[in-house]
């Protein structure tokens, strides 16, 4: 096979009916043609251009008023994509959804216009007010419906239910707060409801990030990102779902979205894992798992980052400083469960000439990884985090535009370069003239006109070894119907972010109103309370109560995050539960990683299991088995989080030495070891009984970070290991011998 081809082409999915199924399962199956499609189009183009000017160069409008054009644009999108329900064969909006479009309009248009009038700053609204509040409510749910799904609606409209009906509930649940006109009043028109925390992160962090995303894969970037996988990983045991493990980890921290991470590596990953011998089940497991941990990763962590920044106070580079050995973590044990299936059941890896050439690879493409280190540059020098995302932005575009037109047509791309760069340097100048006639300050940043600069020299630089060299330029040609398709692909991406965080701030407004975080807190320190009192105080230790409030925590997260997504099931997660594990003594910072873990296995949990059902439709797979496999996979790092919980030395959260942290990473990796294989039922051979019992009791006594426990554990891994090994020789030797004597 020709190296400069990329081999995985030819291995997607053949049936484009097949891809299409999949891809309804995490967009719409309305296919908007001529006027509508022009419609759609131009609304999600000016959605992510003005997110891109708002993240560079800062607002002109007023927070509310910001908050209120993203929410109504996410809402009006929403009516023109997806329909009332599935299946209907829709190629042009019905006029109910235009009346739905009409109407997100006026509220918009009503709220901006009376957000400061005397009924709303007195807090006292006007009959008509309520009726608007009223409307947004049952619009925000309804587009949530649509998009999301029935689950997230139902827990709204049972927060609502309790909001009103808490006086009759019973004990520590009832409440006396349902004051009708209040509840609309904070819902629609305060930070207490829809436009609060949530919508406000989405509006300002997560959607230049689905931006940056967006124009990453359009450039081809996720394509090359499978291919480096492949190159790495490719030839070793199960080599194809090990390379799915690492490009879906590195695309998952920015996409944010476990489904749509799933569709966009799974097409090219899942039959290449089936052609070497992964049951379709199985592989499909493995791209949900390794798409859906992929919000655990830094820098991006998906949306996690910025809800954590807001619920936390603490700052972004502590957060991704913390949360990378724990991600690296549960990476490794993703890589684990897929190393001991493939020797389960010997599957080989891909031959080298099946692979692509990694030189010609980046030399081709090589210039897409920049704009992530341009990111993690800016954002450790604390620039603001829509800043470092817009000038990650602006060095893809320059790179991505430029590289192969100067290969191409030097003379003419040179005219161009000359023409931006005049531009880039000119426009501070441009924008002291604007600013004499904008209400608010157009921001400049001197940063713009420097990277404009690199990014040519760079481009230059890689077309010039390109052509020395005489390696074809990278695939995609990059230009404006790209630059479109993914600003396009940007709206459409946040449209499931915009209605979830909208809904979320329902929920926290109920919970903030009735004071229900404060009695779940309780219930859960009283509950894992009574539970450590009734052990007998021999199988009692320090930390009794807490691990009984983490199994708790646990169940709770699996519960409130079942069919969520992500961003919604840790809004909830973060007000409801981090508070008790806080207030028993856990880091805060600790406590949101906890759930923010537990909530993404919840997205892994059979039967509502959304990526699942995308991926079992590229594999052919049944979902529900294919969830099955998803959650095990997910599984393997389960213990992890207690790990951190109860000792947060490996989030680098204390000021211990580095060779403390370095011996708590490694008691952490042996009992991930320990916990996979037990997981499989296999280490270097099949488990017998007890020793899959011995490897679970590694697991358990690893999580307490005492260092008798730690030897404990440890030497019972090594025993196992050292015993398997031994045995798998002589079993080995055995079938020599019998080969010999049988020739």
């Amino acid at each position: 096979m020709d190296n400069n081809k990329t081999p995985d082409n030819r291995e997607a999915v053949k049936d484009p009916a097949e891809k299409s199924r999949a891809l309804e399962l995490q967009a719409s199956d309305r296919m908007l043609k001529g006027f509508w499609a022009l419609l759609f189009t131009v609304l999600a183009l000016i959605l992510s251009i003005y997110h891109f000017y708002t993240a560079g160069f800062g607002l002109q409008v007023g927070t509310r008023t910001h908050l209120l054009f993203h929410l109504m644009m996410g809402l009006t999108l929403v009516f023109i994509l997806y329909p009332v329900k599935k299946g209907l064969g829709q190629t042009k909006v019905p006029w109910y959804d235009l009346l739905l479009s009409g109407l997100v309009l006026f509220v918009g248009i009503y709220i901006i216009q009376n957000q400061q009038s005397q009924a709303i700053l007195s807090a006292r609204p006007e009959t008509f007010d309520i009726f608007i509040s009223v409307a947004l409510i049952a619009l925000v749910l309804e587009a949530t419906r649509r998009v999301v799904g029935k689950p997230l609606v139902i827990i709204a409209a049972c927060f609502i239910a309790y909001y009103f009906l808490g006086e009759y509930m019973p004990g520590i649940l009832r409440h006396t707060r349902t004051d009708f006109e209040r509840f609309f009043y904070e819902m629609g028109y305060t930070t207490a409801g829809i436009f609060g925390t949530p919508l406000s992160v989405s509006a300002t962090y997560v959607f230049i990030f689905i931006l940056f995303g967006a124009i990453l894969e359009s450039t081809g970037a996720g394509k090359m990102f499978i291919d480096l996988a492949l190159r790495a990983f490719g030839r070793f045991k199960g080599g194809p779902a090990k390379a799915a493990v690492v490009s879906s980890g590195m695309l998952g921290s920015i996409s944010g979205s476990s489904t749509a991470n799933a569709v966009t590596t799974g097409t090219f990953t899942i039959p290449l894992m089936k052609r070497v011998g992964f049951r379709p089940h199985t592989a499909g497991g493995i791209e949900v798992a390794a798409s859906s941990s992929g919000q655990f990763l830094p820098p991006i962590m998906g949306a996690a980052a910025f809800l954590m920044i807001e619920y936390t106070g603490i700052a972004y580079v502590e957060i991704i400083r913390s949360a990378l050995i724990p991600a690296i973590l549960s990476y490794i044990a993703i890589l684990l469960m897929v190393h001991f299936e493939a020797s389960k059941y010997n599957i080989s890896g891909l031959k080298k000439s099946e692979l692509v050439s990694a030189r010609r690879l980046l030399l081709q493409q090589g210039y897409l990884i920049l704009p992530i280190f341009v990111l993690i540059y800016f954002l450790v020098q604390r620039f603001t985090v829509p800043n470092a995302a817009f000038f990650a932005i602006v060095v893809i575009l320059v790179m991505a535009f430029f590289a192969h037109r100067f290969k191409e047509r030097l003379g003419r791309s040179l005219v161009y370069a000359g023409i931006l760069m005049a531009f880039a340097f000119s426009l501070q100048y441009i924008i002291v003239f604007l600013n004499q006639f904008t209400p608010r300050d157009i921001q400049w940043r001197d940063e713009i006109p420097v990277l404009v600069v690199i990014s040519l020299v760079i481009a230059g630089l890689f077309a010039v070894g390109q052509k020395g060299l005489k390696i074809e330029s990278a695939p995609v040609k990059y230009g404006m119907p790209q630059l479109v398709r993914g600003l396009e692909l940007a709206a459409r991406n946040s449209l499931s972010v915009i209605v979830a965080t909208a809904t979320a701030g329902i929920l926290i407004g109920v919970v903030n109103l009735t004071g229900l975080s404060l009695k779940l807190s309780n219930m859960i320190i009283s509950f894992s309370g009574t539970l450590a009192d009734i052990i007998p105080a021999f199988l009692t230790f320090e930390n009794t109560q807490l691990y009984f409030a983490l199994i708790l925590t646990v169940i709770a997260c699996l519960i409130l995050g079942l069919g969520l997504p992500t961003t919604a099931t840790y809004v909830i997660l973060a007000a409801m539960v981090a508070p008790a594990l806080v207030d028993l003594g856990v880091p805060i910072l600790a406590a949101h990683l906890f759930v923010l873990y537990y909530g993404v296995l919840a997205d892994d949990t059979p039967p509502i299991n959304l990526p699942a059902y995308a991926t079992a439709g590229i594999a052919n797979a049944e979902p529900v088995r294919t969830g099955v496999q998803g959650f095990k996979y997910d599984s393997g790092a389960l213990l992890l989080p207690f790990a951190f919980a109860t000792n947060p030395i490996i989030l680098l959260l204390t000021d211990a030495s580095w060779w403390v942290v370095g011996v708590n990473i490694f008691t952490a990796l042996v009992g991930i070891i320990a916990f996979a294989s037990v997981i499989q039922g296999w280490f270097v051979l099949k488990y017998y009984w007890f020793e899959r019992w011995s490897a679970l009791i590694a697991a358990l006594v690893l999580i307490n970070h005492h260092w008798i426990s730690d030897l404990i554990g440890i030497g019972i891994v090594t025993v196992l290991f050292t015993s398997q090994f031994i045995r798998g020789r002589k079993e080995k030797a055995s079938g020599s011998k019998t080969v010999e004597v049988q020739g």
